[in-house]
């Protein structure tokens, strides 16, 4: 078993990551303590979902709950895009990493209920 920080599933999500703690910070007054929480924790529970599944015998269904965290970033940042938060370069950028993350996941689960 790889360590999770070497998987490249968990350097795209903690780019991510990275990415959407300084644009949260950017966030007006108004935003950061509801829609800039919401997006950075799903984000976290990306990162931790991937934690999780690496070191789970049965990984399908935690790779599943990942998928759902990152659905609703992806949600939470189309918001965000649409109020002005964000730019819509900044926008592409997070799009970028969350579609290599959820392929990723997608092959891993693929991966994960063929030995199952």
């Amino acid at each position: 078993m790889a360590r999770a920080t070497d998987l490249p599933i968990y350097r795209a999500a903690y780019d991510l990551l990275k990415l959407l703690a300084k644009l949260t910070q950017q966030y007006p007054r108004g935003y950061r303590q509801g829609l800039a929480r919401e997006v950075f924790t799903e984000a976290q529970a990306v990162v931790v979902g991937i934690f999780r599944a690496n070191c789970a015998a049965d990984k399908a269904p935690i790779l599943e709950n990942l998928r759902e965290h990152l659905e609703t970033l992806k949600l939470l940042l189309r918001l965000s895009k649409d109020l002005h938060l964000i730019s819509p370069g900044q926008f592409g950028a997070t799009v970028e990493l969350t579609d290599a993350i959820g392929k990723q996941a997608s092959g891993w689960i693929k991966y994960a209920r063929s030995r199952a």
